[in-house]
């Protein structure tokens, strides 16, 4: 008996480390242990007794939280890591309705708590006065892995508009909080545009707007994308004395932050048009505008990517202001002049010096003024992102030619197959069928290596690579004829990285 369930133990810790229907089946299983215990949070020590003397759960501490790891890829939990310290969150539904019914809370409900004023800081005392049963680090963890707050530096605060509303607010009687842990909620944010916005004189202005009247920017965008550029591209170490040398100064607002870079440029993003664009504008000092451009490059694919992961099914346009109607405020861009940005890139490409637009035509460095167009795959309009994203390249509809390999690329092949995707070996027999390989051929590999999987595994993959049997018939060994084989044996995700890496039709 204990031979069998050390087999078993065996057979799962091999289904950890492969993918497919197998390690779906045994991430439900895992689960279901978990749920046993009846609680939603648990620690590392109370997940780990869950699976005592149980054969699917493995022993070892690190090969355990590899487990828990694999869990949380599926979405079915959540690994909370702070220091030494693990959680494991069975059900992050359950957590977040409870922390999210407390801190957002709108004044008219009786749950509602006035825990951030009007600034969108929470210190760690006023957390854990919220919420005693739980660790004020487990929860720090978890709001923060759901990307609902961002913990502060004391010395940035010191470098935002918040430092002053905090300060006002401890002095209408509020609590202190020096020397305090804090986190910054946006969400919670309700301070109106700062005045001094106005007078800021701006070189150019870009803005991600919803194609459909239908469609609106989620406050949670606009909230996550607060977040990753305050602490992107703002100064979050160092001390006062020195942000106010060079000036890197971050104002935040209820739809809207600013930032000064310490480099002569400043950066504006905005919420505006009723929810439907964000608006993107820069400034700089004269003889900085190279600055400029390297920056908005970074902000204009931070918005992309947050856009990306937040609202894809949102439909947008990207459109650069014409660099003459940047007065600011500018709540709706799509009544000043605007240009589409994938006409920009196509004029560039096509090597027209003028954008014809409905309003005429225009010459395109007045339109990047700054910035050389020399050099497409560099433009800051593409935000570090491919052209082929963002606009569609002819030339790649060119029949792209198959890849061809032979015995020289043996170790090649298999490390893409079994070091880097984890294919089982003993899949050997069925994928040599497909690769053309005849059954005679995989019977005699299958005796002179006496059913060892991987020995087998090599010598079919060699005599593929060689073009034995019907090999050529199907073309020839190449990554193309390797990808359709393994999509015939239910290996897709593996076809698909390998037609991904290796460019196959």
């Amino acid at each position: 008996m204990d031979s069998f369930f050390k087999k078993l133990s065996s057979a799962c810790e091999s289904i950890r480390s492969t993918s497919g229907r197998n390690l779906s089946l045994y991430c439900h299983m895992m689960y279901g242990l978990l749920e046993e215990r009846k609680k939603n949070l648990l620690t590392l020590s109370d997940a780990i007794s869950v699976g005592k003397d149980n054969y699917i759960v493995p022993d070892k501490r690190e090969d355990f939280l590899d487990a828990l790891q694999l869990l949380q890829s599926t979405g079915l939990i959540s690994v909370l890591k702070s220091e030494d310290k693990v959680w494991v969150v069975v059900n992050k539904g359950i957590l977040l309705t409870e922390v999210d019914g407390i801190l957002f809370a709108p004044e008219t409900f009786k749950e509602h708590v006035d825990i951030a004023s009007n600034t969108g800081i929470v210190s760690m005392s006023g957390l854990t006065r919220l919420f005693s049963k739980y660790d004020p680090d487990m929860l720090i963890c978890f709001l923060k892995s759901m990307e609902l707050c961002q913990e502060l530096d004391p010395s940035f605060l010191r470098m935002t508009n918040l430092h002053q509303l905090a300060v006002e607010e401890e002095e209408e009687g509020g609590t202190e909080r020096r020397g305090e842990r804090l986190l910054f909620f946006p969400c919670l944010l309700s301070t109106d545009r700062p005045d001094e916005m106005t007078s800021e004189v701006y070189r150019f202005g870009w803005c991600l707007q919803c194609t459909s009247k239908h469609h609106f920017f989620p406050p949670r965008c606009f909230h996550v994308l607060s977040l990753h550029l305050a602490f992107k591209f703002s100064l979050s170490k160092g001390n006062k004395e020195l942000a106010e040398k060079l000036s890197r100064k971050c104002k935040f607002w209820s739809n809207g932050l600013h930032w000064f870079n310490g480099h002569g440029v400043g950066s504006l993003i905005e919420i505006v048009d009723e929810s439907q664009c964000v608006l993107v504008m820069m400034s700089c000092e004269k003889g900085y505008s190279d600055n400029m451009v390297s920056l908005r490059r970074d902000v204009i694919g931070e918005v992309m990517s947050v856009y990306k992961e937040s609202c894809p099914s949102i439909e947008v346009k990207e459109l650069v202001i014409d660099p003459k109607e940047l007065a600011y405020p500018v709540n709706t861009p799509r009544e000043r002049t605007v240009y589409e940005v994938c006409d920009i890139l196509s004029a560039i490409k096509e090597g027209r010096p003028f954008l014809v637009s409905n309003k005429g035509q225009t010459r395109l460095k007045e339109i990047l003024p700054d910035e050389s167009l020399s050099d497409i795959t560099n433009l800051s309009l593409l935000g570090g992102r491919d052209i082929k994203e963002v606009i569609e390249i002819t030339e790649e509809k060119t029949p792209l030619t198959p890849i061809k390999l032979d015995i020289k690329d043996l170790a090649d092949v298999i490390k893409v197959l079994t070091s880097d995707q984890h294919l089982p070996c003993s899949v050997w027999h069925r994928l040599g069928l497909h690769l053309g390989l005849y059954d005679p051929k995989l019977v005699d590999i299958d005796k002179k290596n006496r059913g060892d999987p991987v020995e087998c595994f090599c010598e079919c993959m060699s005599a593929w690579l060689r073009g034995e049997d019907k090999v050529r018939e199907k073309g020839g060994p190449s990554w193309s004829s390797l990808a359709t084989a393994l999509d015939t044996i239910e290996e897709k995700s593996i076809a698909s990285y390998i037609r991904n890496k290796y460019h196959c039709i």
